[in-house]
């Protein structure tokens, strides 16, 4: 990836692929405006090198892979998982900066994800959620998705809680939510947007999943890790329950996880996952949940990308701010420091 921090934080895990999207065959995606080549070794151990040869620039996503290595389809230069060229083809001699950039990669959470910056990767930034795996959580995710707005237009969408009640009416929103005001929190590591609906209907979505007989209180907060993921926890209980985290437990609950990648500064790479504490084992469970959630996020990816198009073509006046922007506004604040944080850390290496 280019030298200079960009638009992008780099210093951080990114997801880029789903586990099961790559193989022993050459997969290539766009990460962060850089192409990057994708696949496994003979040991299942993923790689991600820079997608071109250094000598003509081919993609080596055109070529094969043979053993651990990558062979580009134009010259049969061969290069090994650290990105170094170890055979060129009627030459012997094999110069020094014959070489691709290979990044840190990692399998975690069922997805690849890699490490886009200069420094050294660091595993403890990896995101961790402990309800993953557990007994008693059940796991269902998405088919990949491509959304074309910037990434944070997702990020800020998915500390929105507001837009549920317009968007989601089929699954996750109901009018009676429209005018309950959000709480934003900025903690450590992440801003906390937390809403509570008490004696209510429960949504659609839980009327399909939950036995609940009458009301219920319903709570939604949603989590910013910066640079790109975002969970959402909500779920229902008995009316009156306590608003702990043990409370909450008790009742229907799903941690709604998104991974990003910006593909470009106009595009996102959308990787997201449900994890739950009913039906665990329950295959028919996870695919009609699958199933709803789909729909869901093909309405945020029609509102996201009409806004996309209608910033890009240009607007009349500066976007006015309302209070539910509190959230979204808090987190590209912990990225833009990140991002002035980098950029001090690369002029100082380069004086």
């Amino acid at each position: 990836m280019s030298d200079t921090n960009g638009a992008f934080v780099r210093n951080a895990w990114y997801p880029a692929a789903w586990a099961d999207e790559i193989t022993r065959e050459p997969f290539s995606r766009t990460l962060l405006s850089e192409p990057v080549l994708l696949y496994r070794t003979e040991e299942g151990d993923p790689v991600a090198l820079e997608d071109r040869c250094c000598h003509k620039f081919l993609p080596l996503s055109k070529g094969v892979i043979k053993g651990d290595n990558v062979v580009c389809g134009y010259h049969g230069m061969t290069y090994d998982p650290s990105g170094a060229c170890v055979r060129i083809p009627g030459q012997e001699r094999i110069p020094e900066n014959a070489r691709v950039r290979s990044y840190p990669v990692v399998e975690h959470l069922g997805l690849i994800w890699f490490w886009a910056g200069e420094a050294p990767a660091d595993k403890a930034k990896l995101f961790q959620l402990p309800q993953y795996g557990a007994p008693g959580w059940g796991v269902n995710h998405g088919p990949y998705t491509h959304v074309g707005a910037h990434y944070q237009q997702v990020t800020d969408n998915l500390l929105d809680p507001a837009h549920v009640s317009f968007v989601h009416l089929s699954t996750l929103g109901s009018e009676d939510m429209e005018d309950i005001p959000v709480e934003t929190k900025q903690l450590d590591n992440c801003v906390e947007v937390n809403r509570w609906t008490l004696d209510k209907t429960p949504v659609p979505i839980f009327q399909k999943f939950a036995d609940f007989e009458g009301n219920v209180d319903r709570w939604q907060y949603y989590y910013f890790y910066p640079p790109s993921v975002n969970v959402v926890d909500f779920g229902a209980g008995e009316v009156g329950m306590g608003h702990g985290d043990e409370e909450r437990d008790n009742w229907v609950r799903i941690h709604s996880c998104h991974y990003m990648c910006p593909e470009t500064e106009r595009s996102t790479h959308y990787f997201w996952m449900q994890v739950r504490n009913f039906a665990a084992e329950d295959d028919s469970v996870s695919d009609e949940i699958t199933a709803q959630f789909v729909m869901a996020f093909d309405e945020d990816k029609e509102i996201l990308e009409a806004v996309q198009a209608a910033t890009d073509a240009g607007t009349p006046r500066p976007s006015l701010k309302l209070a539910i922007d509190n959230g979204p506004s808090r987190s590209r604040r912990m990225v833009d420091r990140l991002l002035r944080e980098e950029a001090a850390q690369h002029a100082e290496a380069a004086e």
